[in-house]
């Protein structure tokens, strides 16, 4: 047994450590949006020199995040990116634009600063004019704390009032003494149980990374239990098993059984194969670029819904993903605007292959735990058409999820709460390298505040409008 001495002393070093640790962590990661309509240049002001150092190679387009890892009370600008066929005499600094040689029609760019805080999670959102609005995670509890003393405040007026007993203290003194006492009761509250929340995250990351690298490699390992099972009947009166592997209102995921039939699969393939192209990833810019994360082929097919009525195999699997899709989530999406069916197919080469047919961990939507942006991907559906003989599972690693590829099963899982707040990465998901065999499968993305006169075409992959990405 360790005697009290001795517990102390290691108590008290082990808080000496931690106080240390903390004093000389200053590193805050930050985000910062553009969404001002327009370009923006950010640059990181060296405290030491005050030059300006750019944090970008080109501009951030309009909807596009800049994410950096700085330090308490370093200081940014931010600054209106003018275009090309901006004449030459209006640009330059803004404050050598009152010169009277300057035509009047010059004006200079917008621009601000940004200091980093010493709080949590900071996203800084560059709004028009370049005017700043910053949230952190302090912020957001003090705009809580404020809420509930406000109502805590108007109850306990109303209960003076009430009283007719004398002797009390006085209104401002309860009201004083009440305030004095919430106030930093529910700020540590917010705060440990904020800290704890990212101290969970954390290790969920981490676990999940080295949970993917086993399960990839196992390849007897089976599709997870499911939490539950139940039967959904389809609009043909062909009931489907479902199992339930993660229920939560932010993120679900399900498999579906004999949820996409030989024939349908057929007619996906054969309509695909005149423009399979190598596949690509979204390049943070509103763009798409070829990246060796992801390795395989791809190509879109559009659903002839004016064939639905006919029999027509693609419009067929089309409505059935809807009609589940809808079930399951109450998103109550239609097929107008939507994107197409994507047929991806990955090719086995063998287990010595160095760079095998794959993709690593991604997100289809948003998936960052923010408000959702409209236009964006809310939900998924898989559709097996070939399993390969060795590998290409799914792998949902931050969740401890795997499935296991069966021709004409379908994996669904949405990643939009009721509340409009984003999956904060539970539905993060890789395909495990293809070794043996081919998987084939028939892929639907699905958005949300897409129709007719705005279809997912109309939006880059930020879901920023191509018309809003152009300079007012």
């Amino acid at each position: 047994m360790i005697s009290t001495p001795l517990t102390a002393a290691v108590l008290a070093a082990l808080l000496l450590i931690i106080s240390l640790t903390v004093a000389q962590t200053s590193s805050r990661p930050i985000q910062i949006k553009n969404e001002s309509g327009k370009r923006a240049e950010v640059f990181w002001v060296n405290p030491s020199t005050g030059e300006h150092i750019k944090q970008t190679s080109s501009f951030l387009v309009n909807g596009q995040t800049l994410e950096l890892n700085s330090y308490v009370n370093h200081t940014f600008l931010v600054k209106e990116f003018l275009t090309e066929d901006e004449p030459n005499e209006c640009k330059g600094d803004p404050e050598n634009y009152k010169s009277p040689t300057r035509s009047p029609l010059c004006r200079p760019p917008s621009q601000a600063y940004i200091t980093v805080n010493d709080n949590d999670e900071q996203v800084i959102h560059i709004k028009k004019d370049m005017e700043i609005e910053t949230e952190d995670s302090k912020s957001k509890a003090r705009e809580m704390i404020s809420s509930i003393t406000s109502k805590c405040e108007e109850e306990a007026k109303s209960r003076i009032s009430a009283s007719s007993s004398g002797g009390q203290l006085s209104l401002d003194q309860v009201l004083d003494s009440f305030v004095a006492c919430a106030n930093p009761l529910v700020v540590n509250k917010l705060e440990e149980a904020h800290k704890e929340s990212k101290v969970q995250a954390a290790m969920r990351m981490e676990m999940g990374a080295q949970w993917e690298d086993y399960s990839c490699a196992d390849q007897s390992l089976p599709t997870s239990a499911p939490k539950s099972v139940h039967n959904w009947m389809d609009g043909g009166g062909k009931g489907h098993e479902v199992g339930v592997l993660l229920d939560r209102d932010e993120a679900k995921i399900h498999y579906v059984k004999h949820f996409i039939t030989p024939e349908e699969c057929q007619a996906i393939e054969a309509a695909a194969a005149p423009s399979l192209h190598k596949a690509t990833v979204a390049d943070g810019a509103g763009g798409s670029e070829l990246v060796k994360s992801r390795k395989a082929m791809q190509a879109g097919i559009s659903v002839p819904w004016d064939k639905e009525g006919d029999g027509n195999p693609i419009a067929a699997v089309s409505r059935r993903i809807y009609d589940y899709v809808n079930d399951a989530t109450g998103y109550n999406l239609e097929e107008a605007g939507q994107e197409d069916i994507m047929s991806i197919q990955y090719e086995g080469r063998g287990l010595d292959d160095d760079e095998p047919d794959r993709y690593r961990p991604h997100c289809d939507g948003q998936c960052d735990g923010l408000l959702f942006k409209p236009s964006g991907r809310v939900a998924t559906m898989v559709m097996y058409c070939e399993a390969p003989s060795v590998g290409g599972a799914t792998n949902f690693r931050n969740v401890g999820i795997h499935v296991k590829p069966e021709a004409g099963t379908a994996v669904f899982f949405s990643y939009l709460g009721s509340d409009f707040i984003t999956d904060n990465r539970l539905t993060e998901h890789s395909c495990c390298p293809v070794l043996e065999g081919n998987k084939k499968i028939a892929v639907q993305w699905l958005r949300m505040g897409v129709d007719e006169e705005n279809p997912w075409s109309s939006f880059n992959t930020l879901g920023v409008k191509y018309s809003e990405t152009l300079d007012q």
